[in-house]
């Protein structure tokens, strides 16, 4: 129902002239849809004080013929080299990447790189920042994307930031049960126990159905023994509250039931059987520290694609949605009117697509095959999200050890970063040259010889500190610095 708020002033005794009455805005009632279910939690004791004591095993869907075939990676010896030794004259080599990998990184000198595109695509990238310090409710950044944003260091990083300048609305997207080893979250704690069949776009053995859910992965388990909790932080800055839980599943045929306990509170339970398609819990919990655990009955088969961790008003989440070795094609296999309508209910506020990397590597890249599949990928998303300010953002720069200390320069990031400013004003999408950021083709070494080191030492992935430098830059060109 709508109802209309009235001010008005009661009269005194004697009659002074009438006052104007003014409608205020409606508060419109949130209508869920049939496959959402509420619940509502009373005062807990607050997260149980045991540690996550979690035996992991994961197991592929092992449907046969369903991997995909390897193309291979490309030759490195066509790329330039660079020769660390001492004394090493690198002739022939471009003057610009011999400084960029010889010289000693100075961040401070680093200029900063803009956002780039359609000034009304950037427009509206920036625009979200700005309804963040405006707004009442929570702006939500989607970031979609491979193993920079699955280890949650790039995207941790921009939480904390952007919480701590407009406040704290939640974590936003997590997997309540890891869906390989090592998965991790920043500022959100994690366990599992138990064998969990995980799947993901192109995984080995996986069912390639595309029911995957909003974040592209997702967990199932029969076993009453299975869990997996999620629960506030206690140390950290941010994370530590919680108002909402939400539980995101896929109904199946077969599906079971699926048990949730938030704390010490009696379980909740919602079936899970049904037409394939999505579904939802919803726990309203008092505002506070809480662990949530959530497991199968045992009476059926319960896959699990993520659970939402939000406080109530204003601020940002930064829901980090990343799958080791995945490219931005994932979302041309994922089934659209299951991922839409997870959005529909929930929808981002900006999408951000961090694809790039594994692209670059592959054995079949041309400039002209990559241009192809990107465009189709956008037009996926724009499917999808046909309004949503967008962000591409390229891979950062690659280095390759060949011998001694030789080491390759991986020249197709820099084509895929320059096919993403090409192709992505097309798609209403601003662009963010993560290569660029670090100084360009080159600055790998000079990243990864730094004190203390910046990258790690396959020259491909980063260290915790430079993935937060690399988000501390990109936040100074989502707000417009120079």
């Amino acid at each position: 129902m709508i109802v209309p708020f009235l001010l008005a002033c009661l009269a005194p005794a004697a009659t002074p002239p009438p006052r104007e009455t003014v409608d205020m805005p409606a508060v419109p009632k949130v209508v869920e849809p049939g496959w959402v279910s509420t619940f509502t939690i009373g005062p807990t004791s607050g997260p149980p004080d045991s540690p996550c004591e979690g035996k992991l095993e994961t197991e592929s869907p092992g449907v046969p013929g369903s991997s995909p075939s390897a193309t291979g990676d490309l030759d490195p010896n066509t790329f330039p080299r660079v020769d660390l030794k001492a004394g090493a004259a690198n002739a022939g080599l471009d003057p610009m990447i011999r400084d960029r990998a010889l010289l000693p990184l100075e961040l401070g000198t680093l200029p900063v790189e803009p956002l780039r595109g359609d000034p009304e695509d950037i427009a509206a990238v920036r625009r979200v920042l700005r309804q963040a310090g405006e707004g009442d409710g929570p702006v939500r950044l989607g970031f979609w994307g491979a193993s920079h944003i699955a280890g949650e260091y790039f995207t941790g990083q921009l939480r904390r930031d952007l919480q701590t300048r407009f406040g704290d609305a939640g974590h936003g997207f997590v997997m309540p049960v890891s869906p390989w080893k090592g998965y991790r979250a920043s500022d959100v704690n994690l366990c599992s126990h138990g064998v969990w069949v995980t799947d993901f776009d192109r995984r080995s053995g996986g069912r390639n159905d595309g029911m995957l859910g909003p974040g592209g992965m997702s967990v199932e388990s029969s076993a009453a023994s299975a869990y997996g909790w999620v629960q506030t932080t206690t140390q950290n800055p941010q994370g530590r509250e919680v108002s909402r839980f939400e539980v995101l599943f896929l109904h199946q045929p077969q599906g079971g039931v699926l048990r949730m306990q938030v704390d010490d509170a009696p379980p909740v339970e919602v079936s899970t059987k049904g037409d394939f398609g999505p579904g939802a819990a919803i726990l309203k919990v008092v505002p506070g520290p809480h662990r949530l655990t959530v497991s199968p009955k045992g009476d059926g088969p319960v896959r699990l694609v993520g659970v939402n961790l939000e406080r109530d008003g204003r601020g940002v989440i930064v829901d980090a949605m990343g799958v080791n070795g995945r490219t931005a094609s994932s979302w041309d296999r994922w089934h659209p009117e299951q991922f839409a309508a997870f959005y529909a209910r929930r929808p981002e506020d900006l999408v951000v697509m961090a694809y790039g990397t594994n692209e670059a590597n592959d054995g079949g890249f041309t400039p002209e095959g990559y241009r192809a599949k990107l465009e189709q990928s956008l037009q996926t998303m724009r499917r999808l999200f046909p309004s949503t300010p967008c962000l591409l953002i390229g891979p950062g720069d690659r280095g390759k050890k060949l011998r001694d200390q030789s080491y390759a320069i991986w020249m197709p990031n820099t084509q895929v970063a320059a096919i993403q400013r090409e192709v992505g004003p097309r798609f209403d999408c601003a662009t963010w040259d993560q290569q660029a950021a670090m100084g360009g083709p080159g600055s790998v070494l000079s990243w990864w010889k730094a004190t203390p080191s910046l990258m790690a030492g396959d020259l491909i992935h980063f260290m915790a500190a430079g993935y937060q430098e690399l988000a501390r830059r990109l936040l100074v060109g989502l707000e417009g610095g120079t």
